[in-house]
């Protein structure tokens, strides 16, 4: 049975929720936990979570893809902050979730306490660019103007949504990467690798999630798909921070790839 089989039958065993019940749950104000780690072990990392969680569902699908436009400034601010690590910084995208056609305008601000802070609006357009609103939008929201932005990364990737019975966490498990640099006008195509993030309020203890990762022996790492996928497609850029990270990636990738030859 292939892995997408695989994927598939461990979803079949949870039971449902809809998007308004996730919408209900959307902790927009959290902590986060990210993991990187082979897509070879997505399949059985969901079966050991069967009865903690409920898969979101929308149209009978339980994965759903999703493509993100990321922004940056001409100089681009937003990804050397994060390089430098710094506090209070910003990270500006636009989301299309396909599977409601839906196009959002998000803005996620990282303060000092390590809190994740995430303001969006809903665009009526499926065209991923600032527009008034969107302009007044982002003057609310972060320090930058829009004619000293650009959209500069694109990524995709397939997603699947979990929420804990009693909805204190939530778990995005994501797969099939792609990513397209508009400052290189490169592409990258990363099948081997899943990225999962858990959001909560308070700690991990206790959490079914966190336990399975470490079962795995799959550790909490922080990971930036805009600054990753930025780092990897554009190796001009000052990344000696992430250069341990690049290599993770790859040696992850390769592994898989290798591993589906033999």
């Amino acid at each position: 049975m292939s892995i997408a089989s695989s994927i598939n039958s461990s979803l079949s065993g949870f039971k449902s929720i809809t998007l308004e019940e996730v919408q209900r749950a959307s902790l927009m104000r959290r902590k986060d936990s990210k993991y990187i780690y082979s897509y070879i072990h997505v399949p059985g990392i969901l079966s050991s979570l069967k009865k903690e969680y409920r898969v979101l569902e929308i149209d009978g699908r339980r994965s759903h893809n999703y493509q993100t436009y990321y922004y940056d400034t001409l100089g681009l601010d937003m990804y050397h902050m994060h390089h430098r690590g710094r506090v209070n910084r910003h990270k500006i995208r636009f989301r299309k979730y396909k599977s409601t056609d839906a196009v959002f305008l998000e803005v996620k601000k990282k303060d000092a306490k390590g809190v994740t802070i995430k303001n969006r609006m809903q665009t009526m357009s499926n065209v991923a660019s600032i527009m008034s609103k969107e302009e007044e939008f982002l003057a609310y929201y972060t320090p930058y103007e829009n004619e000293k932005m650009r959209p500069v990364l694109e990524n995709s990737f397939n997603r699947i949504t979990l929420v804990n019975q009693n909805q204190a966490e939530r778990i995005t498990i994501d797969y099939q990467l792609w990513f397209s640099s508009q400052v290189s006008e490169e592409s990258l195509e990363l099948p081997g690798i899943s990225i999962a993030e858990i959001k909560f309020e308070n700690h991990l203890s206790g959490s079914p999630f966190h336990a399975a990762m470490r079962q795995n022996h799959i550790i909490p790492r922080r990971f930036s798909k805009y600054c990753i996928g930025m780092a990897m497609l554009n190796p001009e850029l000052k990344q000696n921070l992430f250069k341990e990270k690049v290599r993770r990636v790859y040696q992850i990738n390769n592994h898989y790839l290798q591993s589906i030859k033999n």
